[in-house]
């Protein structure tokens, strides 16, 4: 941590980057960890691929959709929640451009690709990770990047409820009630708030649920044209995967669709299943319980692909 604090604390000006296809832990660790920079009087900018989706818009953190043609100025690269370089996406051009970097991460697959890293897999969130690197750089919090926090480690644990909880989690989410936002009002948005056609949408994906297996993987697929049909971007209808994984004895849950012209694969555990080991095959990454990776070919072949390896670690 010395390190990548050294040389953090050293820069000037701060090129801040989450993920693509950024979850709420990913933005909120951006949001939180630019808001620490600028307190102490370094400018700090947070870079995503495309405007964020709509249903985060409650997060309300601030943020530049990157132009490949624009001119930049930054002395470091922050990356945060993201396991490799791929997940840069088109940001990539400026990260090497930078050519100075520090990455922080919870993801036991992380590729090390930075000049410092900063890994922990047993951390519950990047959010988690970030109150110890803040504490330890002696920042202070306030309730803004205490409730980015909160968000952050909330949205990752589902609501607290996987088993990448800890005690050391619970005690950072005490610390963080402390401040003055409304914990409750996060969850509702966070879990319990969808537009009428999401709901909809999600209720034609459960009537079409398959098992494998003997019923210990559970999978959905989602085309293109659904998103369509009921008017609703990719974006505003996260968390798909969870639909599979509610069915009873479900080992491993699994979503297959179409996303940015690629087959995306989300996968989940129930149990002691290593999703991971299945997305390391086919170049993906994530955790034990929670992984995921991009596959070609038509939706029928990922399904039967994936069903082949996750077979395997069963």
């Amino acid at each position: 941590m010395q390190r990548v604090t050294d040389k953090i604390k050293a820069a000037k000006s701060i090129a801040v980057f989450p993920h693509v296809n950024e979850d709420p832990d990913a933005l909120c660790s951006c949001f939180a960890f630019a808001e620490v920079l600028r307190n102490m009087g370094k400018e700090a900018v947070c870079y995503v691929n495309d405007n964020v989706e709509k249903h985060l818009g409650f997060i309300q953190g601030e943020y530049v959709v990157y132009d490949e043609n624009g001119v930049y100025s930054h002395d470091l690269a922050l990356c945060l929640d993201c396991g490799d370089l791929e997940r840069l996406d088109r940001r990539r051009k400026l990260f090497d451009q930078i050519g100075n970097s520090v990455n922080i991460d919870h993801h036991i697959t992380n590729t090390n690709f930075a000049d410092e890293n900063y890994i922990d897999g047993n951390a519950s969130a990047t959010g988690e990770i970030l109150y110890d690197v803040f504490k330890y750089m002696g920042a202070e919090l306030n309730d803004k990047i205490a409730r980015y926090l909160y968000i952050a480690i909330t949205s990752d644990t589902g609501g607290f409820k996987y088993s990448s909880v800890s005690p050391k989690t619970m005690r950072i989410a005490a610390n963080l009630l402390e401040f003055n936002f409304d914990h409750a009002e996060v969850a509702r948005l966070l879990f319990d708030t969808y537009s009428l056609n999401v709901i909809k949408l999600k209720s034609e994906i459960m009537q079409n649920i398959r098992s494998y297996g003997d019923g210990k993987i559970s999978i959905v697929t989602v085309s293109d044209d659904i998103y369509s049909r009921y008017g609703v971007e990719v974006k505003e209808a996260p968390n798909i995967v969870d639909i599979p994984r509610c069915v009873e004895g479900t080992e491993i849950a699994v979503c297959i669709k179409h996303q940015n012209d690629s087959i995306r694969v989300s996968m989940r555990s129930n149990g002691s299943a290593n999703v991971a080991d299945v997305a390391v095959k086919f170049g993906g990454g994530g955790h034990a319980k929670a992984a995921g990776c991009s596959i070609e070919g038509t939706l029928e072949e990922a399904e039967k692909r994936i069903v082949e390896e996750c077979l395997k670690v069963l």
